[in-house]
């Protein structure tokens, strides 16, 4: 596997909080080639949790839904997503680019990073920059995902 930093670049991840989880992704025990959510400990990454979420993956169709939204994701969102699947947002249902995304990283089974326009109703924020790694009990099919956002404000533009 690559490493953190090297993996960062190629991602081109720019919020350092971001960069932390893909470091602490990286560095969770593998079962087979991904870790999996019972190897993720939260008071390990306290400062990380408001900007993570847990996402299910369902098969057949395909479908995720929110299990654990973090505190500052829940602040920016129109409404609690915990609980809902994304079939059920209509912003979010396919073929969203949120919805795009999740499918991404379950087929890929690798990290994925983009830019996401901002749905909400909160002032000053102009898109969120957006992480998800995928996750897997058994270490083949991803059954979950672990997402984390940084929000970016209008005069923020890296390149």
């Amino acid at each position: 596997m690559q490493s953190t930093l090297e993996l960062s670049k190629e991602l081109k991840i720019e919020a350092p909080h971001l960069v932390d989880l893909l470091e602490y992704w990286v560095a969770l025990p593998r079962v087979k080639e991904l870790p999996s959510r019972a190897d993720i400990d939260p008071q390990a990454i306290p400062a990380l949790l408001p900007y993570c979420e847990l996402i299910d993956v369902h098969r057949g169709p395909l479908d995720f839904e929110y299990r654990l939204i973090g505190t500052l994701i829940d602040e920016i969102s129109t409404q609690s997503y915990t609980g809902l699947k994304v079939s059920e947002i209509p912003t979010q249902n396919p073929p969203s680019l949120l919805f795009e995304l999740y499918e991404r990283v379950t087929q890929e089974k690798k990290p994925v990073r983009i830019i996401l326009p901002y749905t909400g109703n909160q002032l000053g924020i102009k898109d969120v920059e957006s992480l998800v790694l995928p996750l897997s009990r058994e270490g083949d099919d991803v059954d979950m995902l672990l997402g984390g956002i940084a929000l970016r404000e209008p005069n923020e533009d890296y390149f």
